[in-house]
């Protein structure tokens, strides 16, 4: 081999440790850059013809398929969870606290009955169970609004969630044509760019991912539904649909809404339309079961003119509904002398007003053996258990999501000190290479002098 052909290797090889060391100064530049791969330079042997050494034959990323299918799996579990974690925070805070919610208002009621049975004809009695009346209808009525509020904004996440699904297929779809006409190191830029679309679109919804055999990957979301292939993204569309117009989902003409289990709108979905309604189910129960002992009891007395007693509150037409619906009798509310204290007729006679006042004790319809309070108590604490559950549930998701993280770092994350010391070896292979290139470069100068000469 001749000194020119040696001093062309010692060039390539020049060439090759300055490219290793821009690689590692790249990755420690993407220390904090969510989704880098960290990059290694492939250095090969040069061929014999050109003299040996090494050269520089492109980068690798450092990517782990199997563990990052294994982490698209439980994003969504996570998601979902934690959607449900944080609405069900929202409606547990929106029940009240003890003594100054429902239960408050119910303990007044009875109160006011138990003011007026010591003196049924009291009109300032007669005023206080009025007021109370109302004030325990507007209690149901309030807390039926509220959990009519935490279904529509569960609703309303479920529809931007759908939109930020179709804003990730469409980048993903982007990426996909991009990617077929990159090449080199923007290759794996992009496929870094890939890689945190697709996770972000996996904590929204259960998806599938199936790489492309030039590089990117098609997505099919729910039942293997169509959302992304190559360069082409298909959009979710989202309608409104019976009386309250909550959202369904549809892909390519069919509803998938009961396809979308896990992810942030599993999550909701599951808030909008199965918790949230189980606790409106449990608050008209309550109202109805309250609103009719109330008036049988009322009815069976007399009122302040020695009239039969009428219903205290407006019927309720149905059990559903009834906590909304609740409402005072407007010709009592308006007339406190229709308030029935007596069982008897007799002027002075207390026995309704007693019977009323004793309800806080009775076993509610609808509550097993628990009063109207404790089946409130009972509703709380089902809140309670079921906020309790998603946040324990997702802590354990969470915890699982972050060990896979830590073992995707392991493989694709950038150390400081690995960094270090590969700088630090290229940095020593560059040097010894310039010295071996000035020494052969000198040779040369002397024998090129000496043929001069």
């Amino acid at each position: 081999m001749g000194l020119f052909t040696t001093l062309s290797s010692a060039s390539r090889a020049l060439e090759a440790q300055q490219y290793g060391l821009e690689i590692t100064g790249q990755n420690i530049a993407n220390l904090n850059t969510e989704g880098y791969a960290r990059r290694s330079p492939i250095l090969v042997e040069s061929s014999a013809g050109s003299g040996g050494g090494v050269e520089a034959a492109g980068l690798a990323a450092a990517r782990d398929q199997f563990v990052e299918t294994r982490l698209r799996s439980e994003l969504p579990a996570q998601a979902s969870d934690g959607a449900i974690a944080d609405a069900l925070a929202v409606v547990q805070t929106s029940l009240g606290d003890a003594g100054r919610s429902i239960d408050g208002s119910l303990t007044a009621f009875f109160d006011a009955f138990a003011s007026l049975a010591q003196n049924p004809l009291s009109p300032v009695a007669r005023d206080g169970v009025v007021l109370q009346g109302g004030l325990v209808a507007a209690s149901f009525n309030e807390m039926a609004a509220r959990l009519d509020e935490s279904r529509t904004a569960a609703d309303d996440q479920v529809r931007a969630a759908v939109n930020q699904v179709n804003t990730l297929a469409s980048q993903i779809a982007r990426l996909n044509a991009q990617i077929g006409g990159a090449g080199g190191a923007d290759v794996e830029a992009l496929e870094d760019s890939l890689g945190v679309a697709i996770r972000q679109l996996s904590a929204l919804a259960p998806v599938a991912v199936m790489a492309r055999e030039g590089g990117g990957a098609d997505v099919s979301i729910g039942a293997g539904r169509a959302l992304v292939i190559g360069a082409n993204p298909y959009a979710l569309d989202v309608a409104s649909s019976g009386l309250p117009g909550f959202a369904t989902i549809a892909a390519g003409g069919s509803d998938v809404t009961a396809e979308l289990s896990s992810g942030t709108i599993g999550g909701l979905l599951r808030v909008r339309d199965t918790l949230v309604p189980g606790y409106q189910s449990q608050l008209d129960r309550l109202a109805s079961d309250f609103a009719s002992a109330v008036n049988a009891a009322h009815g069976a007395g007399f009122d302040g003119n020695g009239a039969a007693g009428q219903d205290f509150f407006t019927p309720p037409g149905a059990v559903a509904g009834a906590a909304a619906a609740l409402a005072m009798n407007p010709a009592i509310a308006a007339d406190p002398a229709l308030v029935a204290a007596s069982g008897t007729g007799a002027a002075g006679d207390n026995q309704a007003a007693t019977a009323i006042a004793q309800l806080r004790d009775a076993t509610a319809a609808g509550g097993g053996q628990a009063t109207f309070a404790e089946a409130w108590s009972q509703l709380v604490y089902h809140v309670a258990t079921d906020a309790r559950r998603a946040q324990s549930d997702r802590q354990g998701r969470t915890a699982v999501v972050e060990a896979i993280q830590r073992l995707r770092d392991s493989v694709s994350g950038v150390s400081l000190d690995q960094e270090a010391g590969l700088m630090l070896r290229y940095q020593r292979a560059y040097e010894a290479n310039a010295k071996f290139f000035g020494i052969v470069n000198g040779t040369l100068d002397t024998l090129l002098g000496l043929v001069r000469g």
